[in-house]
């Protein structure tokens, strides 16, 4: 057979350049990927000159699988005071605005708090700048800086000699961490334990963290894994803090609408490709006459590939996967996308024409 024109060659000519430049693709970020999180740990000196013989810690982060962005923290100490009865001042940080979600008892009766905006408080639970990765690397943490002088929790309990409980519980708002490369944002609480040590002595420390059913978990110290929860028992203080890191799993959907988002438009420029080729090969006209058939092509693949990608990255909570994945799609993959569509259309159909004209008795046209 002849060889075929050079102009009937540009589509293909052209289409691995286009298929070069969809092989990067761009992904845009444009919010703070660190949302801050309520500073919060330990009664910083409240309980100096008394010893604590066992401390329960637990932090509940099972309210996020409900959609809020909120944890809740009971610290519940075996206090020993071996002097004579006292009235304790104790003052927790940093528990946001809604101070009435915080509860106390000593020796398990209610006892009255009130919130203090102005606590004097070492810089010691400060220190904590970032949570475990789930991915590899650790997860930026920021307290959130916005409450200026640290706020609180303040009451008294009155301690007679002997043993006794004090519980505390409240509600603290998590931070997060969206790194973009996950469906969703990594959840974060840091709970500061290094001003346990300025008490007159400390015993034993139970944690316990419990985070939604089939999320990923990682604490700072070392925790076992039991169902849902994080547990660990320690002598004395396990470190400075106690940062957590939780994330929902991807949905179940990314990866299949992802599959559709590849697959879909090659579909389209194969089919429309032999369509628009086999209906030119029964006139006598060359491979122009295939052009609006591989725009066709082109527009249903671009449009495939962006609804479909842009979807699958809309699932989950990370506003930086699926901001940036829609930017990425709609202004740089889906314009490559529609001209390589449209390159590659056009190269189907003049592949198909010349088979067809090849294949009549007699040969091609």
């Amino acid at each position: 057979p002849p060889r075929p024109a050079a102009r009937d060659l540009a589509p293909m000519r052209l289409a691995p350049l286009l298929l070069l430049l969809a092989a990067a693709p761009a992904l845009a970020n444009m919010a703070n990927p660190v949302q801050p999180g309520t500073p919060t740990g330990e009664p910083a000196a409240a309980l100096e000159g008394l010893r604590i013989a066992r401390e329960v810690l637990t932090l509940d982060l099972r309210p996020l699988g409900r959609g809020r962005e909120v944890g809740l923290v009971e610290a519940l100490y075996r206090v020993v005071n071996e002097g004579p009865a006292r009235a304790v001042p104790l003052d927790f940080l940093a528990l946001g605005d809604d101070v009435r979600a915080a509860e106390v008892w000593v020796d398990e009766r209610p006892v009255e708090a009130r919130r203090v905006d102005t606590l004097a408080v070492p810089a010691l639970w400060r220190i904590a700048d970032s949570t475990p990765g789930l991915d590899g690397g650790p997860a930026p943490y920021e307290a959130d800086e916005t409450l200026g002088t640290p706020r609180g929790l303040r009451f008294e309990a009155r301690i007679p000699p002997g043993q006794h409980t004090v519980r505390v519980r409240y509600r603290v708002r998590l931070g997060s961490y969206d790194s973009g490369d996950h469906p969703n944002r990594v959840w974060q609480l840091a709970y500061s334990l290094a001003p346990a040590r300025l008490w007159a002595g400390f015993g034993q420390l139970d944690v316990v963290v419990a985070v939604p059913e089939g999320w990923e978990a990682k604490a700072s110290v070392p925790l076992r894994r039991e169902g849902s929860r994080l547990v660990g028992r320690f002598s004395g203080v396990p470190g400075d803090v106690l940062a957590v890191s939780t994330r929902a799993p991807a949905p179940a959907l990314v990866g299949p609408l992802k599959a559709l988002a590849l697959g879909l438009p090659v579909v389209w420029v194969l089919l429309v490709g032999w369509v628009s080729g086999r209906l030119v090969a029964r006139t006598s006209r060359g491979a122009p006459l295939a052009l609006p058939g591989a725009l066709i092509g082109g527009v249903l693949a671009a449009a495939s590939f962006v609804g479909f990608w842009a979807t699958a990255h809309d699932l989950g909570d990370s506003s930086a996967y699926g901001y940036g994945a829609m930017l990425g799609a709609v202004l740089v993959l889906g314009p490559v996308v529609l001209l390589g569509g449209i390159a590659l259309t056009q190269a189907v159909a003049w592949a198909t024409l010349r088979r067809s004209r090849a294949s009549r008795p007699g040969g091609p046209a």
